[in-house]
């Protein structure tokens, strides 16, 4: 498929590059929806830590169509697009839809291609971390074998857990051998709501499996229920913020982010969970894009 890169910022090393593809969601819940809003991990994640004042780049597929707003988002972010390529076809795009208590239905078309390391600017590869967050499969083994080789790797496997059927339907599995070598390669792993009913295995069991894999932490998020967090052999439980929620979409990618973000300063997984835990409740009092909240804001609640 053909594919045409632009430029961003053309000099300076960044601290960390969110790899995953952007999206075209709708978002509809019993209150309200969102038609045609910037999603993905590129829109949630990038403008979390750009908002945390950190160097930030994406790596990630965008079809012409929303290519222009795109660019306009990352720059009104502080994102570089550097990164950012374009692809002869429709941007991927998701509907999540919600119900009264949170859970989720996914339905998704255009699906993007597989993101390549040689596509990827040669100055992203010095960068302090790297924040993977696939939505259909983009990122495979290869990639992050590079990537884990030059930085911090957080990884949220959700976009490697799901299927999509022919009518666009997203299914998701918990098949700890098919993630096998992801798994290996990452220091941080999160898992979500959607996952972990998916594996049908307690919590702790979760963990424990995705520690055995060599990672520094393993997270588990679960909406409002409380973070539970396994670093150093002990299960940490952090409770979230009581907040009215606008919009739950991308807060697992808010979370994701400011938890690498403050782990990058600190070195502290439980602190970082509990930074993480702040942000990602600050922000889901705003629909879609906006009201990330900074880092005096979330250090508050820490």
């Amino acid at each position: 498929m053909k594919t045409v890169t632009r430029h961003g910022r053309e000099n300076g090393q960044l601290d960390v590059i969110v790899v995953g593809n952007f999206s075209v969601d709708t978002n509809i819940w019993p209150t309200g929806r969102i038609e045609d809003t910037l999603g993905g991990a590129p829109t949630y994640a990038g403008s979390t830590l750009a908002k945390l004042e950190r160097k930030t780049g994406a790596f990630s597929f965008i079809g012409r169509d929303h290519y222009l707003e795109a660019l306009s988002f990352c720059a009104a972010a502080g994102i570089d697009s550097e990164g950012l390529a374009v692809i002869e076809a429709e941007t991927m795009k998701f509907q999540n839809i919600y119900d009264s208590l949170g859970n989720r239905r996914q339905v998704c078309t255009n699906v993007a291609p597989k993101l390549n390391i040689e596509q990827m600017p040669r100055r992203y590869l010095s960068s302090r971390a790297f924040y993977v967050s696939p939505l259909a499969g983009e990122v495979d083994t290869n990639l992050m074998k590079k990537l884990h080789a030059r930085g911090i790797l957080m990884l949220d496997p959700q976009g490697l857990m799901r299927t999509i059927e022919a009518d666009g339907s997203v299914k998701v599995s918990f098949d700890t051998s098919r993630l096998r070598e992801a798994l290996e390669l990452a220091d941080i792993v999160k898992v979500g709501k959607d996952e972990v009913e998916a594996s049908k295995m307690s919590d702790e069991r979760i963990l424990r499996t995705i520690q055995g894999f060599g990672v520094k932490a393993a997270i588990i998020t679960r909406g409002k229920a409380p973070v539970k967090i396994l670093a150093d052999n002990k299960i940490d439980k952090i409770k979230t913020l009581d907040v009215a929620v606008e919009d739950p979409t991308g807060a697992g990618d808010v979370f994701g982010a400011a938890f690498l973000s403050e782990y990058m300063e600190s070195g502290d997984p439980i602190k970082a969970a509990k930074f993480a835990t702040a942000s990602a409740g600050l922000k889901i009092r705003f629909r879609g894009a906006s009201g990330f909240p900074s880092k005096n804001e979330a250090s508050k609640y820490v």
